[in-house]
């Protein structure tokens, strides 16, 4: 019987690492001109110069996809927390004040 538990802990402990992470936060480029604000739930604001659009995320395999109007933007997720996009733009988190 401690067998199949252990089983089924790990089999569950796989499918929610399987499922991906959610990022929490705002991130900017160095110019000021980007700024992404990640919700827990899958949502990201991302504003341009002044203009802000809402778009779905997901983050798998060290990939954040972003989806806005039916078309997905891939995104790198670095190591040390940063996130590289296209054109080479790179978005740090805002840290606080």
């Amino acid at each position: 019987m401690n067998i199949f538990r252990t089983c089924v802990v790990l089999g569950l402990t796989g499918l929610l690492v399987a499922c991906g992470q959610n990022l929490d936060g705002v991130y900017k480029d160095d110019l000021g001109l980007q700024k992404y604000e990640f919700q827990g739930n899958g949502t990201v604001y991302v504003s341009t110069m002044g203009i802000t659009r809402e778009a779905a995320y997901e983050v798998e395999d060290k990939k954040v996809k972003i989806t806005d109007d039916g078309e997905t933007t891939i995104y790198d997720l670095n190591d040390d927390g940063t996130i590289k996009g296209p054109l080479g733009m790179t978005l740090k988190p805002e840290t606080s004040k």
